[in-house]
C-alpha cells in the first residue's frame, strides 16, 4: 500500500474531525435560544403510576366495606386503577412509595400533606358539611378536657388530635382512632369514649349500628370539606378527571357527593 503524503494525512484528519462534529451536533440536543438544552429546559411529566392506567389512592369514612367500595369505585371508573386504604398509617406508607396518580380523601387531609383539590366535592351546592359530637343519652356539655373522642383514622395521631381541636376549638381531650365506621359505635357502648366526631350526614348510619338512643351537639366551628381528588401527576389529570366527571348518581352518593367543582 502507497503511503500518503503529509498533505493526505492532514487532509484524512481534518475530514476525520468535521464528520466527529457533524456526528456530534445532529446526535447532541438542540440548544435553546438562551443556550439551554432543550431536554433540560423542560421536564416531561411523569407517566402514569398504575402502567398505563393512572392510579388513585381513597381514604375515606364510608359505612361499608372496603372491598366493595373498591370494587364500585374501580367499576364505575373506567380507565382508572382505585385502591382504598382502612387508616391513614396504611395511605400514607402506600403513598410515600407507590406514587399514586391522584387522591380522593376529605380537604384536611390534603392540608396535612400540603397539596390542593383540583375536583371538590359539593352536595346540594354546599362544600363543607357540619360535624357533630355524638353521646349516649343525652348530648356532651362542657369542656373536653380530659374526655375521649372516638373517630374514623383520617388523619393519624398527630393530625386527629389537631383537627378535633379545631373543629371543636378545645383542648386537653385524647382521640381513640377507629378503622371502621362500624367500629365507632362501641366505643360509645363500651365507655371507650364519651363522644365521637363524625358528620352529621352519618347520623342515620351510625343508628342502625345500636339501639342506645344516640345524641348529638352541634359545632359552631364543625364544618369540614366533603370529599376531593387532588391530581398529583399533571400527565394523568384528563383521564382523572373526565372519570370522576362521569361517575353515575348512586356512586357519588356512596361518597357522600352529588357532583363535582373544579379548582
Amino acid at each position: 500500500m502507497r503511503a500518503l503524503s503529509s498533505a493526505e494525512k492532514a487532509f484524512r484528519a481534518l475530514f476525520v474531525t468535521l464528520l466527529a462534529l457533524v456526528i456530534s451536533t445532529l446526535g447532541g440536543a438542540e440548544a435553546s435560544a438562551d443556550g439551554t438544552p432543550a431536554a433540560a429546559a423542560a421536564t416531561p411529566a411523569a407517566a402514569p403510576a398504575g402502567g398505563g392506567h393512572p392510579t388513585v389512592y381513597v381514604l375515606l369514612q364510608i359505612d361499608a366495606k372496603l372491598g366493595d367500595v373498591e370494587k364500585m369505585l374501580s367499576d364505575h371508573l373506567p380507565g382508572l386503577t382505585v385502591k382504598m386504604f382502612a387508616t391513614y398509617r396504611d395511605f400514607d406508607s402506600a403513598s410515600a412509595t407507590g406514587n399514586p396518580d391522584a387522591v380522593l380523601v376529605i380537604p384536611p387531609v390534603l392540608d396535612a400533606r400540603g397539596k390542593k383539590a383540583s375536583l371538590q366535592g359539593t352536595r346540594e351546592g354546599k362544600d363543607t358539611e357540619p360535624y357533630v359530637l355524638v353521646s349516649i343519652d343525652k348530648p356532651l356539655d362542657g369542656p373536653l378536657a380530659g374526655k375521649t373522642i372516638g373517630m374514623v383514622d383520617l388523619l393519624g395521631r398527630d393530625g386527629s388530635q389537631a383537627f378535633v381541636a379545631q373543629v371543636t376549638k378545645d383542648k386537653d381531650f385524647k382521640v381513640k382512632r377507629v378503622a371502621k365506621v362500624e367500629d365507632l359505635v362501641p366505643l360509645l357502648e363500651f365507655s371507650a369514649a364519651q363522644a365521637l366526631l363524625v358528620p352529621s350526614s352519618m347520623m342515620t348510619s351510625l343508628a342502625k349500628h345500636t339501639r342506645l338512643a344516640l345524641k348529638t351537639r352541634e359545632l359552631p366551628d364543625g364544618h369540614v370539606g366533603l370529599p376531593a381528588v387532588a391530581i398529583l401527576n399533571p400527565a394523568a389529570k384528563d383521564a382523572v378527571v373526565k372519570a370522576f366527571n362521569g361517575l353515575d348518581p348512586a356512586t357519588k352518593a356512596v361518597l357522600g357527593v352529588d357532583a363535582w367543582s373544579p379548582r
